[in-house]
């Protein structure tokens, strides 16, 4: 079974060597057939050349860097990663290392089911080791509750935005055409369109490394943004999301 990993990157050229080298190790030991795709969505920092050098330097045939002039978005990086992918499993990850090896793992083992064709870790599920500020837990629990309110979710989903997903190639294949959703919102995007096809969604806990709390990251722009971005995937088989599309995406 090939695994593509997406790593939609974006001002981490602090960490994102330390992100490939975990990753590599991890992978070239229990799964040696996988490809690990980087997306520079926006080339403002040294991310590109740090890697490219790297890359070259170890001579690592099992990456591959992409990237854009413009920052686009986080959806937008990780629909363009997946169009590249060549793997029996597609799925993406944060490039920075807050995400503990053991999140993969699980995700891992649970795709491999012939029956599961999504795997999404959540903060909430009672086996994690999350830390949240307080602020943190309402925004998880408002926007899970906003998701749920106007989006039809798979019925066992507790929650949206943690920053590793699985996929079966069968279902990428399937849900990515119809993606649209450039920013944060990707993940309600992804959810909404496997809830159309009623396909099995398994929901594991979420690990973070020792030391790294959820804490509240993006700001009120951001929020708002994905709210709004969340109610036009609820219209998205309407005249107004095609409009929203043609006026607002283009923008971002």
């Amino acid at each position: 079974m090939k695994i593509s990993l997406v790593l939609p990157t974006y001002k981490k050229e602090r960490e994102v060597i330390d992100q490939l080298e975990r990753l590599y190790g991890y992978l070239s030991r229990i799964n040696p057939d996988f490809e690990l795709i980087f997306v520079i969505d926006g080339y403002v920092d040294n991310t590109k050349d740090l890697l490219d050098q790297y890359i070259k330097e170890n001579r690592l045939k099992k990456v591959k860097v992409f990237g854009y002039r413009e920052n686009k978005g986080k959806g937008y990086a990780v629909r363009y990663g997946m169009k590249k992918a060549s793997g029996d499993v597609i799925g993406f990850i944060d490039a920075d290392t807050d995400i503990q090896i053991r999140s993969l793992a699980y995700a891992l083992r649970e795709i491999k089911k012939e029956s599961v064709m999504a795997v999404i870790p959540s903060k909430l599920h009672k086996d994690s080791n999350i830390e949240m500020t307080l602020s943190r837990k309402v925004i998880s629990y408002g926007l899970i509750a906003v998701n749920k309110l106007l989006l039809r979710l798979p019925k066992n989903i507790t929650d949206v935005g943690c920053g590793l997903k699985l996929f079966k190639k069968e279902l990428i294949k399937r849900v990515l055409p119809n993606l649209k959703v450039n920013r944060f919102a990707i993940d309600s995007d992804i959810l909404y369109e496997i809830s159309k096809i009623g396909y099995e969604v398994s929901v594991i806990p979420f690990f973070l490394n020792k030391n790294r709390s959820v804490s509240t990251s993006t700001n009120i722009k951001d929020i708002s943004r994905m709210l709004k971005d969340i109610f036009m995937i609820s219209m998205k088989e309407s005249r107004v999301f095609n409009l929203y599309l043609e006026r607002n995406l283009r923008s971002q």
